[in-house]
C-alpha cells in the first residue's frame, strides 16, 4: 500500500481519516458530561448552577421563573462555548496532522 512504512500509514492515512470521527464522539460526550453534571449539581445540592435552578424551583416566587430561565440560557451558552472550544481544536488538530 503505497510503499510506506507502518508509522507513515498511521500518521498520513489513518489518523487524518478518523480525527472527525474521533472528535465527534469527544464532543458528543463533552455534550453529555455537561448535561449530567447539571443533573447532578441539582440532586446532591451542592453550590453551582444545578443547585440554583433547583432552589428557585422550589422557591416558587414570582421571579423563581425568570431567575429559573436566565440559569438555564447561561448553561446553553456555557455548554454551547464547550462545543465551540471542541471544534476550534479539532480544527487546529486537524491542520496540524495533515501538513
Amino acid at each position: 500500500m503505497l510503499k510506506l512504512g507502518w508509522f507513515d500509514k498511521l500518521t498520513k492515512l489513518v489518523l487524518p481519516a478518523s480525527l472527525p470521527f474521533i472528535f465527534t464522539g469527544m464532543r458528543l460526550s463533552l455534550g453529555v458530561g455537561w448535561m449530567v453534571l447539571i443533573a447532578a449539581k441539582m440532586l446532591a445540592q451542592n453550590p453551582g448552577l444545578g443547585k440554583f435552578v433547583w432552589d428557585e424551583f422550589q422557591n416558587g416566587s414570582s421571579q423563581s421563573l425568570a431567575r429559573i430561565m436566565f440559569a438555564v440560557i447561561v448553561i446553553g451558552l456555557i455548554g454551547f462555548g464547550l462545543d465551540r472550544l471542541m471544534m476550534g481544536l479539532q480544527t487546529l488538530v486537524s491542520k496540524n496532522c495533515t501538513d
